[in-house]
């Protein structure tokens, strides 16, 4: 596995997390496992559902330890990015003051495909200042294990469950 940025790195300012990975794959496929209910359930948490990956598009990401996130697309350029808000709390709807924007962004490597996720809008959520900080630094912890699971998959021949740490 090739990174880019070794951690996730948080914006105190900007209440923002942003990582970026090297994946040695075609942007097509890192495409597919970002903007389908079946290529985000193969790293991102142990569920995944999406309509369609196009604007509006409800969806929703599950962790059996932590419950099911709605999200919700809100803008899309075809194998370039991708983005959604997503509820910050298992099992609720996506409102305004309860959910954070992730954005994926692919660009073309030599030997494959450059993928940066923000997370951002930490400071657009209810809640006290400390609250939200704490949510913004578990997220990063979280986008670390995530995107290390996204390049694991990707870069491996094996499904994921047949694979060993």
């Amino acid at each position: 596995m090739s990174e880019i940025e070794n951690s996730a790195v948080v914006d105190e300012d900007d209440f923002s997390v942003a990582r970026t990975v090297h994946v040695r794959v075609a942007r097509e496929r890192v495409w597919e496992a970002i903007t389908t209910g079946a290529g985000l359930s193969s790293w991102f948490g142990d569920t995944a559902e999406l309509e369609a990956a196009r604007v509006g598009a409800a969806g929703s990401l599950g962790w059996e330890d932590f419950g099911d996130y709605a999200f919700v697309v809100t803008a899309v350029l075809d194998h370039y990015l991708f983005e959604f808000r997503w509820a910050k709390d298992p099992g609720v709807d996506v409102e305004r003051d309860n959910a954070t924007s992730v954005r994926f962004v692919l660009m073309d490597a030599p030997d494959g495909t450059i993928l940066t996720v923000v997370e951002s809008g930490f400071d657009t959520l209810a809640g006290d200042e400390e609250s939200k900080r704490e949510l913004l630094h578990g997220n990063r912890e979280g986008w670390n294990f995530e995107l290390d699971e996204l390049v694991r998959v990707l870069e491996s021949s094996e499904p994921r469950e047949e694979r060993r740490p």
